[in-house]
């Protein structure tokens, strides 16, 4: 990817009880393409006294990359026009975050979501250092270069 490389990622989701916990793993692994991955898990109860679990998987820089560039070449032109007009909404210091519709991560597309907690795949990825001006230029260069190459 030209100019700008993640050098970690973690991957955070809700699973709540209405919700079939496989599935939802599953839905991670077909975001990240891997089914033998360490995933952490804990588990809450909200204020209201419903149960969930978070869980959470960390990769390293070559996945963190790879990952990056499949979510980037996925998105739709429109939607990824819209993170770069809102870039500065989903930077916070080294860290790029990205939310992912669940439910179209369950029918195989990648698509950005922007509704209420719950329904969303969190992607973090941290990089070395502040990014916010590398970052703009480094996704234009990675959609017109390396998505065409996909």
């Amino acid at each position: 990817m030209p100019g700008i490389f993640p050098i970690s990622a973690e991957i955070t989701t809700m699973v709540y009880p209405t919700e079939v916990e496989d599935k939802v793993k599953n839905i991670i692994f077909l975001l990240i393409k891997e089914e033998k991955i360490e995933m952490k898990e804990e588990k809450f109860t909200s204020y209201y006294g419903y149960s969930f679990k978070v869980i959470k998987i960390s990769l390293n820089k070559e996945k963190a990359t790879t990952i990056l560039r499949s979510i980037i070449c996925s998105l739709k032109e429109y939607e990824f026009l819209g993170l770069l007009e809102d870039i500065d909404s989903h930077i916070d210091g080294r860290n790029l975050y990205i939310r992912l519709d669940k439910q179209d991560l369950a029918s195989g597309r990648i698509a950005l979501y922007d509704g209420s907690p719950g329904g969303y795949v969190r992607v973090k990825f941290t990089f070395q250092k502040s990014i916010l001006a590398a970052l703009k230029d480094g996704l234009v260069d990675l959609r017109g270069y390396e998505c065409m190459q996909t």
